[in-house]
């Protein structure tokens, strides 16, 4: 795509593409549009908010029970803990290494009773083997992507010469979702999709171009509908996991995508690598996705190849809190990088940031509502809800999450006070509860262990108490920043799991102070079982 000052030129190499032109007031109303095309986030459930734990790869069920047992040693709050490619048979999806994990039946099943899920990796690839079910049932019902011979497409990944559904059909879409009954059947309710672009071994890195897609009837070259392929597959897990899950919610996390991907998958920024500019380069990339109608999105906390380092790690860690989605993973052969990994210092940090995300859930559950209403991003850059100020424009070093906190990050090594530019009106430091004025820049100090989070003057902020994970009931506080012109905020709950919010079983409940400092609440919903109020703070009143 090529932009003039007058001009915009649109290219693809499929050919001519539908255009829609949406006219918009602001970037806020552009996305509302955008995503009213697309679809919007649906709600996830709470877990899928909670803090995740990976690796490329725990390679056995001895080393997945360890890294739990280290979650409740040093008790940090934990939510879910991930499969990369090696619990598998050969690379084979929908196996399990019965050497390495003998008893995966039993580990789901104890790792669920202690309300930690599990989310294992499931590739596109399928391994080209006649006495391998899920092969041989492709080939038979004539599931897999070919050419227009008629003749399969092959390519190399993981588990070696491997086929690839085309999910460009419906009826390989309602196979390929049913074969996740062999999950979901263990207790398992994520599920992890890599490779998806496709991803290939060859010297294109991906699918050949002239493979046929039957999109129902209708054939598309893979030079016309490559960007969908990863869309699909998503779209063939999330709904056959709806399916199977009968109400629960399904999660579903995606490295591949197109236009719409929200309505099926979170979206991680894929193999990032241990290195400041990653970290920095990682609030652009997030506050775009959410431009993009992709509000659940995060990147791999740490770095994912290459070592990281103490540091870095408690940076990211940091960063990571307040992303709507929050995994620390990492390749094989770099060096560990669980919270404990760096000695005491590194794990009394990041383990503070990781009960800080679970303070915050309250609010961030209530953002994906939102989200889901308004197709409003989670993460969002300054521009958006600052329109008419000019230095927002270009500010990609900061965050908003929602439209009232404000998060400055350190981003670079060594560095322990950083210039911080706060929108128009007043601003408190969430920790020193100092007031800032907007419209300005603030030299502001925070050390290794403090990360810059400002909130605006006027907000409601509903916080949680502390918990081992998401499964676990809160009591809510709310923090109230002072403001002569009145203070607004709101909080939404809901079972965290189920459908049953869309039958009216929630509660919305939506707060307003004014200068008699007397709280008022109207309430929404059915839901019976809201969380009770614990405290209540007023900051800033002279």
């Amino acid at each position: 795509m090529q932009n003039k000052s007058d001009v915009l030129t649109i290219m693809a190499e499929g050919g001519q593409v539908n255009t829609y032109i949406m006219l918009a007031q602001d970037v806020k109303e552009a996305v509302t549009l955008y995503t009213t095309l697309t679809g919007k986030t649906p709600l996830p459930p709470k877990w899928s908010l909670g803090y995740h734990q990976s690796r490329y790869s725990y390679t056995s069920e001895d080393e997945v029970k360890d890294i739990v047992k280290s979650f409740k040693d040093y008790e940090i709050p934990l939510d879910c803990v991930f499969l990369d490619i090696h619990y598998m048979n050969g690379f084979r999806v929908f196996t399990f290494d019965e050497d390495k994990f003998p008893h995966y039946k039993e580990l789901i099943k104890e790792l669920t009773g202690e309300k930690i899920d599990v989310v294992p990796i499931v590739d596109p690839g399928i391994k080209k083997d006649e006495a391998y079910p899920v092969y041989y049932e492709g080939m038979k019902k004539g599931y897999f992507s070919k050419y227009l011979s008629g003749e399969v497409y092959y390519g190399e990944v993981w588990p070696g010469i491997s086929a690839f559904p085309d999910f460009f059909h419906t009826e390989v879409q309602e196979w390929w979702g049913e074969l996740h009954r062999f999950y979901t059947d263990l207790g398992i309710r994520g599920i992890w999709n890599d490779m998806n672009e496709p991803s290939v071994f060859n010297e294109s890195k991906t699918m050949d171009l002239d493979v046929i897609h039957n999109a129902d009837g209708k054939e598309i070259t893979h030079r016309e509908g490559h960007n969908l392929y990863g869309l699909y597959m998503s779209k063939a897990t999330f709904e056959g996991l709806q399916k199977l899950l009968g109400n629960g919610r399904p999660f579903s996390l995606t490295r591949a995508g197109y236009a719409g991907v929200q309505r099926y998958s979170a979206v991680w920024t894929g193999d990032n690598r241990s290195h400041w500019e990653h970290l920095e380069m990682s609030l652009p990339m997030i506050m775009n996705l959410g431009l993009s109608g992709v509000a659940f999105t995060g990147a791999d906390v740490g770095g994912f190849s290459s070592d990281t380092t103490p540091e870095l790690l408690i940076r990211w860690t940091q960063v990571g809190a307040f992303m709507p989605y929050f995994r620390n993973h990492s390749v094989q052969d770099s060096i560990y990088q669980e919270p404990w990994a760096f000695g005491k210092e590194t794990l009394a940090s990041v383990k503070k940031y990781i009960e800080l995300r679970y303070r915050f859930m309250p609010y961030l559950y209530s953002l994906f509502h939102e989200s889901e209403k308004t197709g409003l991003p989670i993460v969002r850059p300054l521009v958006m809800e600052y329109p008419n100020d000019p230095e927002t424009f270009q500010c990609s070093d900061e965050f908003l999450l929602g439209s009232k906190l404000l998060i400055a990050p350190i981003l670079r090594p060594g560095q322990s006070h950083r210039s911080v530019y706060l929108p128009e009106g007043m601003w408190y430091d969430f920790w020193t509860h100092q007031k800032y004025e907007g419209g300005k820049y603030h030299l502001i100090s925070a050390d290794l262990d403090t990360l810059p989070i400002f909130i605006k003057a006027g907000t409601i902020l509903p916080l949680g108490t502390a918990v081992k994970n998401t499964k676990e009931k809160q009591k809510i506080e709310l923090q109230i920043y002072h403001s002569e012109n009145g203070m607004t905020g709101f909080l939404y709950e809901d079972d965290g799991y189920s459908y049953n919010y869309r039958k009216d079983e929630f509660n919305l409940q939506t707060f307003n102070m004014g200068e008699d400092l007397q709280l008022r609440t109207e309430r929404e919903g059915s839901y019976s079982e809201a969380a009770p109020i614990k405290n209540i703070e007023i900051i800033g009143l002279e």
